[in-house]
């Protein structure tokens, strides 16, 4: 899918959402994130999947929805100077490391390929999940 010019996402999950035809592509990449206890994939606030910015792109100042959650990334080629930086502090991408991020922070980055995970944030209990599943996945 693409986002523009010089942007792609390969999206897992979107919205909490499995992209079937692509997690059936990345079946491993699947059964990982299904084995993640804390991976948040039942409301709008979850999202998973590969990121790929052209030579050069930034991602302008942005906040996440809510601080109930983390970015979890982890960089798949690394070149120099790409960094993030959030709530002012710069952050630096290392090849086959994760990055946590608190996406409720302004955040700008110069980002590198990656694969992002949303993860519960670790001070929001199960009670606080089901009720956050239900506000944003009522149907369900």
């Amino acid at each position: 899918m693409c986002l523009s010019q010089g942007q792609a996402v390969f999206p897992l999950y979107s919205a909490g959402v499995c992209v079937a035809g692509n997690c059936r592509s990345c079946p491993c990449t699947y059964r990982t994130l299904l084995s993640l206890r804390t991976f948040i994939s039942s409301n709008s606030l979850g999202a998973a999947g590969f990121w790929l910015l052209g030579p050069g792109a930034t991602l302008g100042g942005v906040y996440g929805p809510t601080n109930t959650r983390l970015r979890c990334h982890l960089g798949v080629q690394t070149p120099p100077q790409c960094e993030l930086v959030v709530g002012g502090e710069p952050q630096c991408w290392s090849e086959g490391h994760c990055l946590l991020v608190d996406d409720s922070f302004l955040h700008t980055s110069t980002p590198p390929p990656t694969t992002s995970v949303d993860l519960w944030h670790p001070n929001v209990a199960a009670a606080e999940r089901q009720a956050l599943d239900y506000i944003f996945c009522p149907d369900q």
